[in-house]
């Protein structure tokens, strides 16, 4: 690892900024964030300590032709999205490139925590493209960092089962929860549906510093500060896939959005059986091909869902990752205080389409949004399960 004060000069990496400059953040538009095949994909750990705020940031770069050289990084700080976002000085900034993990580059960014206002954002400039990625970063609850046995730092909020050692000189608390989380409620309002509240945990244990955790199980890992102490952390705890779906029970779990009570109960029962899965996608596209389009495109929704939304329960359940999920990439997303704006524009088979999505703030989470739900969608969501099962979608 090396050191650079603003330019590394191993990579030519250049960070630049435009002193005393200000962006209205109310008026870009962050669909990028949620894009087919993003240009640059990133997961990022935020913390802060009372003399600045660090960034450990992954960036994944979609691009064959692409390498580091051709980004440079901006930092923007602001109170709120209705009021201007001021760019932090260059010069201020302490970054370390840390190397690479997998196909993915690693790089540390620390900022005077007195030049940070309540919202951060790192604006990512392409050379290669042209274009210009916003990236708003929320900030962990509780600094933590995992790292598994072979040095690899943990950076997304979903894990692998196997060994993990934490960096911690605090005694700490974790909780396991093995609570299957039910998936998203359609978009209009519905009487019945499980509620995500009041879980109880499964086990409890003690964890004292730099202690190596074992994780073996899926479900969910919350590391408290403290009983009583609203820092924690939470961790999903997926197969080594994920986001991807690797068995047959998890492929069938997210095609509850798209079929009918009955079709959906069958496919429960079918235990295993690649004949009876099959067989579904063949009588409800009528043709193979037809089949293996709409299987590979439902599919490619879902594992993009997971990677975009997974927070305390898997990305496709979670009322974005439907959404996400049924009508695909918004075509304007507008960032509020609030929460986000999705905006789809009218085509041949649906109509124009907004949905708001409320951010909620729980000791498990703090990115997890809840749709605002409304009569008025009825028709939409029934027309584009529709197009769905007719492989127009």
């Amino acid at each position: 690892m090396q050191r650079f004060s603003y330019i590394l000069s191993v990579l030519s990496f250049t960070i630049v900024s435009w002193a005393n400059a200000q962006t209205d953040l109310s008026k870009i538009n962050f669909s990028h964030l949620y894009a087919d095949r993003q240009e640059v994909l990133i997961h990022h750990l935020t913390s802060e300590s009372p003399d600045s705020a660090e960034v450990l940031l992954s960036l994944f770069i979609n691009q064959q032709k692409a390498n580091l050289n051709d980004y440079t990084f901006e930092w923007l700080t602001g109170s709120s999205y209705n009021s201007p976002f001021d760019v932090i000085d260059k010069s201020i900034i302490d970054s370390l490139y840390m190397g690479k993990q997998g196909t993915a580059h690693i790089m540390r960014f620390t900022i005077p925590r007195n030049r940070v206002n309540k919202q951060l954002v790192v604006r990512i400039n392409s050379h290669f493209s042209a274009f210009t990625s916003y990236y708003d970063l929320k900030k962990s609850a509780l600094d933590l960092q995992l790292t598994d046995l072979d040095g690899k730092m943990s950076i997304k909020n979903w894990l692998a089962p196997g060994a993990y050692q934490l960096d911690s000189k605090d005694l700490l608390y974790g909780y396991f929860y093995q609570y299957e989380f039910p998936p998203a409620l359609p978009p209009m309002p519905v009487r019945d549906g499980a509620s995500d509240k009041d879980l109880s945990y499964d086990s409890a244990f003690r964890i004292t510093p730099g202690a190596q955790l074992n994780f073996k199980n899926k479900g969910l890992i919350l590391i408290q500060q403290d009983s009583s102490s609203g820092l924690a952390t939470g961790y999903r705890i997926e197969s080594k896939y994920y986001p991807k779906l690797a068995t047959l029970d998890q492929l069938i779990d997210p095609l509850i959005y798209i079929t009918t009570r009955e079709e959906y109960a069958q496919l429960k029962k079918i235990n295993g059986d690649k004949k009876a899965f099959d067989k579904f996608w063949l009588n409800l596209a009528t043709s193979s091909e037809r089949a293996k389009k709409i299987i590979k495109h439902y599919y490619d929704r879902i594992e993009n869902a997971n990677s975009f939304f997974t927070t305390y329960k898997e990305g496709w359940k979670t009322d974005m990752g439907m959404i996400y999920t049924i009508f695909g990439p918004p075509d304007e997303v507008i960032k509020t205080n609030e929460g986000e704006k999705w905006h789809y524009l009218s085509s041949i088979d649906l109509p124009k389409l907004d949905f708001t999505f409320i951010r909620t703030e729980s000791i498990f989470s703090n990115n997890h949004y809840v749709l605002i739900r409304d009569k008025d969608y009825v028709s939409s969501w029934y027309r584009a399960i529709d197009l769905w099962r007719k492989g127009r979608i």
